[in-house]
């Protein structure tokens, strides 16, 4: 009984942390998605039950930042886990001994998001950027593309791919280094080519790292914010405002945080929703093994 408490007092300053860095916000985040703010000194909050999340929920803009938001998370998380998980077999069977180099795709991630999006910017600008210093070299068709709805969501979702694919192939290939050798042995000895030992044999065991690089992935789309509001700030118009830009602009140009934090909610409720069901394929994975 001395040693629990002992325990206790050892976890309980990594508990207090957790609630004021992890509860506290969320808290104070959905009671003022409850309230409505006059703006007064000092300031007087009124309750209005949901009627915040009412008004977002009939507000067109809101469903357009949705919608971008959507097109953003489905194109980014389908990429990032295909273009991960090909490029790390293929890295598994090619690289042999040389498997250091698969620390050089992690660079991309040593930079943070908000100076990946300033070095895009400058990169895509029109008049002294150097993509379109090369495009226009090389002949090839160059336009102002950020400030063109489609071509600017376009880049957003190529410079996110490029930017979260490694952490991808890092789990993969994690994942791919606790496959036994006899396994890879057995399936050769029985004919299986390179494909079907992919197909039947590697994706099933890692099934497991799959769910937990799509949740982590998850997580990321939705959050989305920083490189897209460097990049574009949700322009050209509102072609690119994601439901967090949306958000934002609602607390801190409108000063309306009441339903800032309700959009907030309505994302965390999808993200809690998306990670129940892949946990949930996850635990029906590890009852059948």
């Amino acid at each position: 009984m001395k040693d629990r408490h002992l325990g206790y007092l050892f976890l309980a300053p990594t508990a207090l942390a957790m609630l004021l860095v992890f509860v506290y916000p969320l808290l104070v985040s959905l009671w003022s998605s409850l309230h409505y703010d006059v703006f007064t000194q000092p300031a007087r909050y009124r309750f209005v039950g949901a009627q915040n999340y009412v008004t977002i929920l009939k507000d067109a803009l809101f469903w357009n930042a949705l919608r971008n938001s959507m097109i953003f998370f489905v194109a980014t998380v389908a990429g990032t886990m295909v273009l991960g998980t090909t490029i790390a077999l293929l890295l598994d069977r090619s690289l042999g001994r040389f498997n250091w180099i698969k620390t050089l795709y992690l660079l991309p991630m040593v930079v943070a998001p908000v100076v990946v999006g300033i070095q895009w910017r400058f990169m895509l600008n029109y008049t002294f950027g150097v993509i379109p210093y090369v495009t226009k070299a090389l002949h090839l068709p160059t336009k102002p593309w950020l400030t063109e709805p489609f071509s600017a969501m376009v880049w957003l979702i190529l410079v996110d791919l490029w930017y979260y694919t490694p952490i991808v192939i890092l789990l993969i290939s994690a994942g791919l280094t606790t496959v036994p050798v006899e396994v890879r042995e057995a399936a050769k000895l029985d004919g299986a080519d390179a494909l079907q030992t992919v197909r039947y044999i590697l994706l099933p065991i890692l099934k497991p790292i799959l769910v937990v690089a799509l949740l982590i992935r998850t997580i990321g789309g939705l959050r989305a914010f920083d490189t897209i509001w460097v990049i574009t700030e949700g322009g050209p118009g509102r072609a690119t405002e994601v439901a967090n830009i949306f958000a934002y602009k609602l607390g801190f140009a409108f000063f309306d945080m009441g339903k800032a934090s309700a959009v907030a909610w309505v994302l965390l409720l999808i993200a809690v929703g998306l990670s129940g069901l892949y946990l949930r394929a996850l635990r029906g994975h590890t009852a059948t093994v």
